[in-house]
């Protein structure tokens, strides 16, 4: 639906242009045939991390490696509900207790050096990120054997069962396969030096060009791909060091897109000029607010739940984030979980603020940190400072540059005592929330929190795929007040007039994020 003339609100509803994997068309969408041509030029706010396919964790580099390569399986683009969809793999089968998983292979397909792919090829792939360790090699950890029961067929053996495997599989981080030719000329070593950081054997799409990091990036369309070709015979990514300026060569016409980035006030903006077209999409990206269990301040139980009870997160989302997000009153990301089962335990108090005022918070300053990468973190943290200011509650505002941010949270009662973190699920399955926000093993249970029974029922769950588990820690880990979920934000982007496929292309899992492929040039 068209909220204005130039704003998408792209929800419920919108067509898919999207092709089953069974019919032997590509995952990736485009014409039939050869590309359109022409050149996409897209820019980049700040430098990426480099577009390794098994060390890419960050998100914008994600739209490099996802156009070169692909991986057994992933997600329908373009629709809220996320929905598993065969690339590399036509068919799958798991066993019933999710611990023995076959997949049909597509035939007919050649890696970008020329190899064939065979099922060989995913025993290798997955061995190199296990060998590499970085933070997406938990998705294949759990792997106890793959076997190439013929050329076109593997069959995988999880150590123990998983009902989410699937979606790991699918997971825009989730492994991609590789040429075994490449992976045996250029093996993983110690040495630093990666020869995949600047150079692909995928069989995606597009193929790596010209990479100038900090500079810009290119995307070569491949002559002999699979599927559907793309739109584009080459899309460029250009490096910018703000968004001031990328905004000037929007509205110039000097790049054709933006993806992710734009804060509100910028958003605002670019979607005012009758020369671009401005996007926004669903997602599972939620800006949460973490309370340190360590704070002097906060630690107490019964005056951290009567605090988050006095925000009225619902206000705060509005006046924070305005356009880009919508409020909400679920604990794990909404599309995650059904909403009897993913409700906010603690309801807002508006008399709670004033005796906290004038009784335990009467003398305290709250420190509320976050990464100055982060617009939506850093308007949340601004506002509620604004809010407990006003309220007779002394509070400081903190940001912390990406180098220091993570540390600054570990210094236990030293640290900050609130932060605010806009982040999304690697998949579209509740254990990858849970365990990564509300576990302490997890990586991003910022300041450590650990609520007793959360991390056993998340291992039953993970399990047996049983909703009502989530559900259980659902109303754990908000009763406990260390956790607030605040929003959900849109995936925002901004493309010239004319540009098609724009609204075909988001990830319902992540923003910042499109299938490149699927964009067209003007008519």
């Amino acid at each position: 639906m068209f909220a204005s003339k130039s704003i998408t609100l792209i929800g419920g509803g919108v067509s898919v242009l999207l092709i089953a994997a069974l019919t032997g068309c590509s995952a990736s969408g485009g014409v039939p045939g050869a590309s359109e041509g022409g050149e996409l030029r897209l820019a980049l706010l700040g430098d990426i991390a480099t577009p390794d396919p098994d060390t890419a964790y960050d998100g914008s580099e994600l739209n490099l490696v996802n156009s070169a390569y692909e991986g057994l399986l992933g997600y329908v683009p373009g629709q809220e509900e996320p929905e598993l969809t065969g690339v590399l793999a036509t068919a799958w089968t798991a066993s019933e207790d999710n611990t023995v998983y076959t997949f049909r292979l597509r035939e007919g397909v050649t890696f970008h050096d020329g190899t064939p792919f065979t099922a060989d090829a995913v025993q290798s792939s997955f061995d190199r990120r296990n060998a590499i360790g970085e933070g997406p090699s938990y998705m294949t950890s759990g792997i106890s054997s793959v076997e190439a029961t013929n050329d076109h067929e593997v069959t995988i053996t999880l150590e123990q069962p998983n009902s989410s495997f699937l979606d790991l599989l699918a997971s825009p981080f989730g492994p991609k396969i590789i040429s075994p030719t490449a992976l045996e000329d250029h093996p993983v070593t110690d040495s630093g030096e990666d020869w995949f950081d600047s150079h692909d054997a995928g069989t995606g799409p597009y193929t790596y060009g010209d990479f100038e990091p900090g500079t810009s990036y290119q995307l070569h369309a491949y002559s002999d791909y699979w599927g559907n070709a793309p739109g584009y015979d080459m899309v460029r990514f250009d490096v910018f060091s703000n968004s001031a300026t990328i905004q000037l060569e929007l509205e110039s016409g000097g790049v054709d897109g933006l993806i992710g980035y734009a804060d509100a006030a910028t958003f605002a903006q670019l979607e005012s000029s009758d020369k671009l077209s401005a996007y926004a999409f669903p997602s599972m990206e939620t800006p949460t607010m973490f309370v340190n269990p360590q704070s002097p301040d906060l630690a107490d139980d019964a005056v951290r739940r009567s605090f988050v009870s006095a925000i009225d997160f619902d206000d705060l989302a509005k006046s924070a984030l305005a356009d880009t997000a919508t409020p909400t009153e679920g604990v794990f990301p909404v599309t995650l979980l059904p909403a009897d089962l993913n409700t906010q335990a603690i309801p807002y108090d508006a008399t709670a603020l004033a005796p906290l005022a004038e009784g335990q918070l009467a003398d305290s300053t709250i420190t509320i940190a976050y990464a100055q990468a982060g617009p939506a973190a850093q308007a949340l943290s601004d506002n509620l400072a604004a809010v407990l200011n006003g309220a007779g509650i002394a509070a400081e505002s903190v940001g912390y540059d990406t180098g220091s941010y993570y540390s600054v949270l570990t210094e236990g009662s030293s640290a900050p005592d609130i932060t605010f973190y806009s982040g999304f699920p690697d998949t579209a399955s509740p254990d990858a929330w849970g365990f990564v926000f509300y576990t302490p093993a997890g990586g991003l249970d910022l300041f450590g929190a650990d609520v007793p029974g959360v991390a056993d029922l998340i291992d039953q769950a993970t399990v047996t795929g049983d909703d009502a588990l989530y559900g259980q820690v659902a109303q754990l880990v908000s009763e406990s007040g260390y956790w607030r979920s605040v929003a959900t934000s849109l995936g925002l982007a901004v493309f010239q007039n004319g540009i098609d496929g724009v609204d075909r292309a988001y990830s319902p899992v992540i923003t910042g994020v499109l299938d490149i492929a699927l964009l067209q040039p003007p008519a």
